[in-house]
């Protein structure tokens, strides 16, 4: 492995599709932030475009862009060329890519798909043994409701510890497109309310269930795979289908709609509606803080 020059926190599961990687490194990153640690995030950048700028990576400059990106299949080569030395590295879906030393290895299980009890690819969702959970340093279970005990010694059974944090993805507001006018709305105003929905994420269904909670009514879904590209007539085409379908409103992620809005013409007089996704701690909040803050700690102290 190749030491960077800045404590590394990766984050990454074991399955393939989404376990909430990017809000949990995106809280990480917060919290670094506040701390004055000038923290940056390395990535893949899974389908970036000719510009380098991948979905997630639009996503992160929209939400925090104080926080230097650095987007490249060579992490190392990436984080070398950012032009401000980072404090720390946030590595988004770093489990596998053993090429770049970490001080802090989280791997995220999904609470509702977990992929334990599954197979591995291409039968199975899961990436890599269960085993390799030995390999991380600490498991947080992301979208639960409650804390599981079965799942819980589950995870112990091949972690060798039980999970260090139980979170849950939470809606805090709804961001309104409509007519060229963006405004801050809350996740009430979904309730009884017909929307069409479009999610080229890896765990749509957990979305899908959000909107049903907060009393939506899903009338229409078009179906989007994972890291979708949408050009104009995508979007016009979606438009249409919803309004055939009687949807008052479109739902869709952040992550879409970085690519969706720039063909916000296309969309008419269809408000798009875009949850806001922050990571709540059910448990274990104190514990998750403190190891990334001793690890910054540890790393200083090595630097002398």
């Amino acid at each position: 492995m190749i030491r960077v020059d800045a404590p590394v926190i990766s984050v990454g599961n074991i399955v393939a599709g989404g376990t909430g990687k990017s809000p949990v490194c995106r809280t990480i990153a917060s919290h670094l932030l506040r701390a004055g640690n000038r923290p940056a995030i390395a990535m893949r950048g899974y389908r970036a475009g000719a510009t380098g700028v991948s979905d997630e990576a639009a996503e992160y400059a929209s939400l925090i862009p104080e926080v230097p990106i650095a987007v490249g299949a060579d992490r190392v080569a990436t984080i070398a060329s950012l032009k401000d030395p980072p404090g720390s590295i946030v590595l988004d879906d770093g489990f596998q890519h053993r090429r770049v030393h970490r001080d802090l290895d989280i791997v995220l299980v999904d609470a509702v798909h977990s992929g334990l009890d599954r197979g591995m690819l291409p039968s199975g969702p899961r990436r890599e043994p269960r085993s390799a959970l030995r390999r991380a340093d600490a498991v947080v279970v992301t979208r639960a409701s409650k804390i599981d005990p079965v799942l819980a010694a589950e995870i112990e059974r091949h972690h060798g510890r039980p999970p260090l944090a139980w979170t849950r993805h939470a809606w805090t507001g709804l961001t309104s497109h409509h007519r060229g006018v963006e405004s801050a709305r809350p996740v009430s105003d979904l309730n009884g309310r017909r929307v069409a929905t479009a999610f080229g994420v890896g765990n749509p269904d957990s979305i899908r269930r959000s909107i049903e909670a907060a009393g939506g009514i899903i009338v229409h879904d078009v179906p989007v795979r994972d890291h979708a590209a949408y050009d104009a007539d995508r979007v016009s085409s979606i438009a249409a289908v919803a309004e055939a379908a009687g949807a008052e409103a479109i739902v869709t992620t952040l992550k879409d709609w970085v690519k969706i809005g720039r063909h916000v013409d296309r969309i008419g007089a269809m408000p798009v509606l875009v949850p806001t996704l922050e990571i709540e701690f059910l448990a274990g909040k104190a514990g998750f803080f403190e190891a990334i803050d001793a690890t910054i700690k540890r790393a200083a102290s090595a630097a002398g």
